[in-house]
């Protein structure tokens, strides 16, 4: 009886390891995701070191994701002309603006392009009155465009937790401009990935639902469900996990991580 329970001992010394860290998921996941009034289900087929998303609707020639989870490489099939473009992952997420420390001189604005001689071309800026008669207009500097600020956002954990579909799940929460993100996300799968149906752009504004992703990948966390509503309470966005099917796929099931005989690459879009 002694040397049992020096044995249980030994065995949940080994699995206590495992109880606070992400597990080794291999299988498909099935989730929906509802902005307004439209509906798309997803299906997540995850494998050792890749992982696949798309859509199951059949409707629409729909984009393929495919990630290579340990370089982050991101390739996109797209069906309906039998191409497919390798994406490389950003090489650091945006950071929040520096403030200057006190004393420190601000930088100096780049000096106003000149402007050619001869004015502008025809139908380029604002252009000079021409012709018989026609006054003079003085030249005007170009004055530099204004920086817009980039407001740094970031996912608040609330302390709430629970267990969705067999897995401890915490409460994050993030606010914005009239709008309220709630995620229960857990550590105990893979780092998200959310589904594209395009090349992301890399300038420019985002919204809250393209920004949230990221934050949730860096933690390396993974949503069961997330909702995006408005102070009164009305939900305009939701990505919800229906059920996980663990299992080990099969060798000709591995052939989905790759794109297929007869497609042809196209070169990421220049922006």
């Amino acid at each position: 009886m002694r040397a049992h329970f020096n044995l249980m001992i030994a065995i949940g010394g080994c699995f206590a390891p495992f109880a606070s860290t992400a597990i080794a998921f291999e299988g498909r996941i099935h989730a929906v995701m509802i902005q307004g009034s439209e509906t798309n289900a997803l299906l997540y087929t995850v494998g050792t070191n890749s992982l696949r998303v798309e859509m199951t609707a059949t409707n629409w020639p729909n984009p393929v994701d495919i990630l290579d989870r340990n370089s982050g490489l991101l390739t996109l099939l797209f069906p309906h002309n039998r191409s497919f473009v390798r994406l490389k992952p950003a090489a650091e997420p945006m950071s929040a603006p520096v403030t200057p420390q006190a004393g420190t001189p601000a930088p100096l604005a780049p000096p106003p392009m000149p402007m050619p001689p001869g004015g502008l071309p025809p139908g380029v800026g604002l252009q000079s009155p021409t012709g018989p008669g026609a006054p003079g207009m003085p030249s005007m500097p170009t004055m530099p465009m204004p920086m817009m600020a980039r407001e740094n956002l970031e996912l608040q954990a609330t302390g709430q937790k629970t267990n969705i579909l067999g897995f401890a799940c915490a409460q994050y929460e993030l606010k914005q401009r009239g709008e309220i993100l709630e995620v229960w996300a857990t550590d105990q799968l893979l780092p998200y990935q959310p589904y594209l149906q395009n090349q992301p752009h890399r300038f420019g504004p985002q919204r809250i639902e393209e920004q949230w992703p990221g934050m949730l990948t860096s933690r390396k966390l993974f949503p069961l469900l997330a909702t995006l509503r408005y102070d009164n309470g009305a939900e305009r966005f939701r990505f919800e996990i229906q059920s996980f099917t663990s299992q080990k796929l099969t060798d000709e099931e591995a052939k989905l991580f790759q794109p297929p005989a007869g497609y042809f690459e196209i070169q990421p879009l220049p922006f």
